[in-house]
């Protein structure tokens, strides 16, 4: 592996959020509209759900979003990622990599219908020893991001590690 090397993980936040702000302008237009012709039923009916909506969308930002950054030999630079004005939940600054106990592999299995070929994503990162983040580096299938993590691992010369992903079960059913 070539180091530096130039990451974005929070690439699919990024679309994620801008759909998510484009639904919300959407949604946010509606409701004036409503207003605006007089119905109030109607808007207040739609403000509600609006509001029940975006107290959801505040617990979201809690999840980590990735990281956009430069790996070097000796430092993992991260710096902030905005879209449209709102920040995603990213770590940032410099990190030395003696600040790092291991790379991890954390695998999320993908339930699919019988029939169709399953596809688990893989997320490698960086974990950080106590009072360091951890910082996604890559997002891909299982069978990239494994390979990937494995050079990861020797190129830094940390132990690989398989890491749980919280809220996923670790048991495949096929539907």
């Amino acid at each position: 592996m070539n180091l530096p090397l130039d990451f974005n993980s929070a690439e699919p936040w990024t679309r994620i959020v801008k759909i998510a702000l484009t639904i919300a302008a959407v949604y946010v237009i509606a409701v004036v509209g409503l207003f605006g012709k007089g119905n109030f039923l109607g808007g207040t009916v739609l403000l509600g759900f609006g509001l029940a909506f975006s107290a959801v969308l505040r617990r979201a930002r809690r999840v980590s979003m990735g990281a956009a950054g430069r790996l070097t030999a000796s430092a993992v630079t991260v710096h902030p990622v905005r879209v449209w004005g709102v920040s995603l939940n990213v770590p940032s600054g410099e990190f030395s990599l003696d600040r790092f106990s291991a790379v991890g592999l954390a695998e999320r299995i993908v339930v699919v219908r019988s029939g169709s070929i399953p596809n688990n994503s893989g997320i490698v990162q960086l974990l950080g020893r106590p009072g360091t983040p951890n910082i996604e580096v890559m997002i891909d299938d299982i069978d990239t991001a494994r390979s990937f993590a494995e050079e990861l691992s020797a190129t830094l010369n940390l132990e690989l590690q398989s890491v749980a992903v919280p809220g996923q079960t670790i048991r495949r059913y096929t539907v």
